[in-house]
Parts: C-alpha cells; structure tokens; sequence
C-alpha cells in the first residue's frame, strides 16, 4: 500500500498544480477582460465630455527679450 502512496503521490501534486496553473490563467484572463471594459468605459466617458465640453485654451504671453539657452556660465 505504502507502495502504491509513493507513486501515486507525484501524479496528484502534478494535478493540483495544473488546476492551480489553469485557473490562474482563467482568473488573468478576467482581470485583462474587466480591465479593458473599464478603460474602454473611461474612454468614452473622456471623449464624449471632451466632445461637448471642450477646455478652454489658456492665453500664452509673449514675453520679449533674448533667450539664451547654455549651460556654460560666463566668465567675468
């Protein structure tokens, strides 16, 4: 019997760790599933409010002057 216990033994974790494995692909599977639904949702609830709520374009001043773009610093 004990025999038996040893060869058996092998084949049942190799079975649990298939199930395991199976079902964590399975519950991966939901996760990217609910993932795209929910993103696919914020996305359209972004572009239609975009759609009919435009923002408002912020006014850019223009200064005037010389920039000078260096990393040098001058030597006095």
């Amino acid at each position: 019997m004990q025999h038996l216990m040893k060869q058996l033994v092998p084949f049942i974790f190799i079975g649990i760790a298939i199930v395991a494995f199976i079902f964590g692909i399975m519950l991966l599977a939901y996760l990217f599933f609910f993932g795209a639904i929910i993103g696919l949702i914020l996305f359209i609830v972004t572009w239609i409010r975009q759609k009919f709520f435009p923002t408002k374009t912020s006014i850019q001043i223009i200064k005037k002057g010389r920039i000078i773009d260096s990393d040098e610093r001058p030597h006095y």
